[in-house]
């Protein structure tokens, strides 16, 4: 059993342990963490919230992050991750639940997002030299969730170990210049992420959520580049360019709900804890508040309910300061019984105008600034079926469009109410 995990910072080409984990030799043992001398004298703090720079102890940390800080949280699987790692520990004859917090951490090591590596570092597979295509990785990933056996588990572990959410990912590299998507790192070549539909979904959530990240450039909002994959056979992805790269460089990042220490899986938190955290990390930048409150007014309006604290994200740049990273996992989604995850001034079914106007106080935008947001916002929303028609024609079913655009529609008329 692993008692002790070296936590290395690697962003923006630097390299220098950062920090220490330690646990007794018992399975539930209490999770200990220390900075280094190091970190200390670096002086970048990457998480003010709850793990301050000092030379203190830290321990006592939720169970609902495996007793790990909310930043280092971050790094673990799940969804289709955890569900890659724990077929390969049962096919390596590990039982999963046996395999510690730690030990899943030497397992990730420096394939995590973000600029966090750990060591030592234990390998459940070999690096694999194969070009994979993006058609087979689909077929493979939809064996997997129906729980069939497939000949590429580690590679998809590789591939797909490391990056939440439920939906099948792989890490892959995409030229720019003749729009080539290999499995394989070559040169030209930019890390990209690919998602596929989950279990029992159509195809068109692959297309849904490239018009959604289309929509949102619209708006105004940062998104990534994105690219909407037709793999044939029904089959099909989305991919976006990752944002925890750069060329050869690690890019720090943190999750919302690595900042605040939450449990993404439940809804208890709301979009003002999501502004005033933004203009905490942010150090007061009035820019990215705003930028926050834009994302809170487009998750209202175009149906985005899937929106918890696990899908905003900061970014650390060159100068050390931390950023609003592009927005992602922007799709249309009816959320748990109708529900937003994140509430809106405690409204989380039917958003009205007074909890956005109040959402809007908050990021310190006058009512007028809010009206001008909500009918450029609404110009796009009414036009959604038009942009998908012109990006797509049999991609997404007339049923779900019709859907979608009701939906958004009734959403634009509670938000004027």
């Amino acid at each position: 059993m692993v008692a002790k995990v070296n936590v290395f910072y690697e962003g923006w080409g630097e390299r220098w342990h950062w920090g220490t984990l330690a646990m007794a030799t018992t399975q539930n043992s209490p999770i200990l963490f220390e900075y280094t001398p190091e970190a200390l004298r670096q002086g970048l703090e990457l998480s003010a919230l709850h793990l301050p720079l000092n030379s203190r102890t830290y321990s006592d940390f939720p169970s609902f992050n495996e007793r790990l800080p909310g930043v280092l949280a971050d790094a673990l699987p799940d969804g289709w991750g955890r569900l890659l790692m724990d077929r390969l520990f049962r096919k390596r004859g590990i039982e999963p639940s046996q395999v510690t917090v730690l030990e899943r951490l030497t397992y990730i090591s420096d394939t995590a997002m973000g600029a966090f590596s750990f060591h030592p570092e234990v390998s459940l597979t070999e690096k694999s030299t194969q070009d994979i295509p993006l058609d087979l990785l689909a077929r493979e990933a939809q064996a997997v969730l129906e729980g069939d056996d497939s000949e590429l588990l580690a590679q998809l572990v590789d591939m797909g170990g490391s990056p939440q959410g439920a939906r099948p990912k792989a890490l892959v590299y995409r030229c720019e210049e003749n729009q080539r998507t290999s499995t394989v790192k070559f040169e030209g070549t930019e890390p990209w992420l690919i998602k596929f539909p989950a279990k029992s979904e159509h195809f068109e959530v692959c297309a849904i959520e490239y018009i959604y990240a289309a929509c949102a450039f619209q708006c105004g909002l940062d998104v990534p580049q994105v690219e909407y994959f037709d793999l044939g056979s029904d089959l099909a992805a989305f991919g976006a360019k990752r944002f925890d790269r750069q060329g050869e460089l690690r890019v720090p990042m943190q999750s919302l709900a690595g900042y605040l220490n939450t449990d993404f899986r439940i809804p208890n938190c709301d979009y003002d804890a999501f502004i005033r955290a933004t203009g905490h990390i942010t150090q007061g930048d009035i820019c990215a508040v705003k930028d926050a409150f834009a994302r809170a007014l487009f998750n209202v309006i175009f149906n985005n309910r899937d929106d918890h604290t696990k899908n905003f994200s900061y970014v650390l740049n060159q100068q050390r300061k931390w950023v609003l990273a592009p927005a992602y996992d922007l799709t249309y989604n009816e959320g748990p019984n109708g529900y937003h995850q994140m509430s809106v001034m405690g409204e989380a079914q039917v958003i009205p105008r007074g909890a956005i106007l109040a959402l809007a106080k908050v990021a310190g935008i006058s009512d007028t600034e809010v009206d001008k947001m909500i009918d450029k916002f609404a110009t796009v929303a009414s036009q959604f079926s038009a942009l998908c028609t012109e990006f797509f024609h049999q991609e997404i079913r007339p049923a779900t469009l019709k859907q979608i655009q009701q939906t958004l529609n009734k959403n634009l008329i509670a938000i004027h109410q």
